[in-house]
């Protein structure tokens, strides 16, 4: 699930969750109100991002009112486009991303070692 900046300004606030009812719910109207004051984003902009992540599915609607209520959390978000991600930009392979990585960036011998106590839990939670 590729999100938008502006849906993920969307998203922040309904994970930050301050502004959703005793159901976890907000109004459509109310909740363009909260972005235009955070970012001031217009109610158009923020009807656009309401239904684009509906189309997507990390919300839903509910009528009369527009009520709109998060389906997604932010770390199923987040794990979706690092899938995403490493499909369009690496083939599919995370070797290439840590290839690729590693090849841009210098890391210390800790974090070689760190990286090397990964491998060996995982290894272990494998078997």
């Amino acid at each position: 699930m590729e999100l938008s900046n502006g849906e993920i300004m969307v998203m922040e606030v309904l994970w930050e969750g301050e502004c959703l009812d005793e159901n976890g719910e907000i109004q459509a109207l109310e909740l363009s109100k909260v972005l235009k004051e955070k970012y001031d984003l217009g109610k158009t902009s923020c009807y656009t991002f309401f239904g684009r992540l509906l189309e997507k599915g990390a919300i839903t609607r509910r009528y009369p009112k527009y009520t709109i209520k998060p389906i997604v959390t932010r770390e199923e978000a987040l794990q979706k486009q690092r899938e995403e991600a490493i499909d369009k930009l690496f083939q599919g392979s995370f070797i290439n991303f840590c290839r690729t990585f590693l090849k841009d960036n210098k890391i210390s011998e800790e974090e070689v070692q760190e990286m090397k106590n990964i491998i060996n839990d995982f290894e272990k939670e494998e078997k």
